[in-house]
């Protein structure tokens, strides 16, 4: 019987209890008063204080995101999205603190994806909505987030005592946030890391950044420039500088002025300034690929080239403006007191044929005798992961895990003199 059941019956035998009990005392007094015996119920189930709380708890989690969800259909402002963030935050905190024990947990955790989906789409949102202007574009959309991100986090820390430069290749494939855990692991502790790498970077646009761009209180304490030879070739069009060259921002450089990070209407921020682009890129400059390169699927979707058609060398050439850009990198280095480390990035079995094997040997040459010149660092891992897909996106980009492998090995490379580049603050 439930506890319902039974306190009905109990209730009903009361009312019979009274019902004859007024019977019998308005009978005569020849006749018998005695009160029939009330029937046995059964005891209420006891009420579980730890089960109301649940109920409660899970109630007022479905009253938060439906509130959430509410205010999300008018909001506009930053402000207005960032109340709508800690709304959504607080219902998946209400949902998490459903025990694991509790029945109504499964429900809980379900529930709780959709508001941890609502609540991403919030914070896009109000990260849309309070973009700040850096600067006039600069022909490189990934270059105008990239120098937006460096400077909010030059704002929150400082600069960073290793700067990662490079292409696309290094954007994700170096860990910022690994390597520097790495260098605290390894006792520095207060070691800071930015990756600023940017799609198509160039020699050109390397020394564009550093002597152009940033300013000397903006520069790390050493330089950590990852790729590969597609970077020096001065045989290729270098259609990322060229745009760069075309670009509003470039002629704003020219004429003195620096990218300052403020409100759109800030008098610090040009007129033609833009609103920071928005990728995956997160707060340390990297771009996390998951992607796991497999060479049955991947050509299914894009063309198997080889070496002898690759346009990346053809033709292949390692003088002119891309050595003459290399050579000042070095000696602005050597200028600022800076360390400059070059990583030759590795690259996948598929991709290194005999014919771009051949160009890397030239390129690997190259760097041994530019680097002895320029008085900088060459660690040399081409061929370390030849017929390791697991570490590849692509045929020649590091997705994740190798991101992060490559990290590893950086933080624990005896060619890095980390402790004489990164001041015991």
């Amino acid at each position: 019987m439930t506890r319902r059941s039974a306190w009905r019956a109990f209730v009903v035998g009361i009312a019979l209890w009274l019902t004859i009990g007024l019977v019998s005392l308005a009978r005569s007094p020849g006749q018998s008063s005695t009160l029939p015996t009330l029937p046995t119920l059964p005891p209420l189930a006891p009420v579980n204080p730890a089960l109301q709380i649940v109920d409660l708890t899970l109630k007022r989690a479905l009253q938060t995101g439906e509130l959430a969800a509410n205010l999300a259909t008018t909001a506009e402002t930053a402000q207005q999205w960032d109340q709508v963030v800690n709304i959504w935050s607080a219902a998946v905190q209400q949902l998490q603190a459903i025990p694991p024990d509790s029945p109504q947990r499964v429900f809980a955790q379900r529930q709780g994806r959709d508001y941890l989906a609502e609540l991403a789409i919030a914070q896009r949102q109000s990260e849309l909505a309070s973009r700040p202007a850096v600067f006039p574009p600069l022909g490189s959309t990934i270059l105008d987030e990239q120098l937006g991100i460096y400077l909010s986090y030059i704002a929150t820390f400082g600069p960073p005592d290793v700067l990662v430069l490079g292409s696309s290749r290094s954007l994700q494939g170096i860990d910022p946030q690994v390597l520097q855990a790495n260098l605290r692991d390894r006792g520095l502790s207060h070691a800071r890391v930015y990756n600023l790498g940017v799609n198509g970077a160039t020699a050109q646009v390397i020394n564009f950044l550093l002597q152009q761009v940033l300013s000397p209180e903006q520069l790390p304490h050493l330089l950590l420039w990852a790729g590969g030879s597609r970077a020096f070739n001065g045989g290729r069009s270098d259609r990322t500088f060229a745009s760069i060259t075309a670009s509003p921002g470039y002629q704003a450089l020219q004429r003195g002025q620096r990218p300052t990070l403020g409100p759109t209407r800030s008098p610090e921020v040009p007129s033609n300034a833009s609103p920071i682009p928005i990728s995956a890129i997160n707060g340390y400059g990297f771009l996390a690929v998951a992607d796991s390169f497999d060479p049955q699927v991947y050509y299914q979707s894009y063309p198997r080239v080889s070496g002898e058609y690759d346009g990346a060398y053809q033709p292949f050439d390692l003088r002119g403006e891309q050595t003459l850009a290399l050579r000042a990198i070095a000696a602005f280095a050597k200028n600022q007191n800076i360390p400059l480390v070059f990583v030759n990035l590795p690259l996948s079995n598929d991709y290194l044929d005999n014919t771009r094997l051949g160009y890397e040997r030239q390129f690997q040459q190259y760097l041994r005798q530019e680097a002895r010149q320029g008085e900088f660092t060459v660690v040399d891992w081409l061929e370390q992961w030849r017929g390791q897909n697991r570490f590849f996106a692509d045929p020649s980009h590091p997705n994740q895990m190798g991101a992060i492998q490559l990290a590893q090995q950086l933080a624990r490379s005896a060619a890095i003199a980390w402790s004489d580049a990164i001041p015991d603050m």
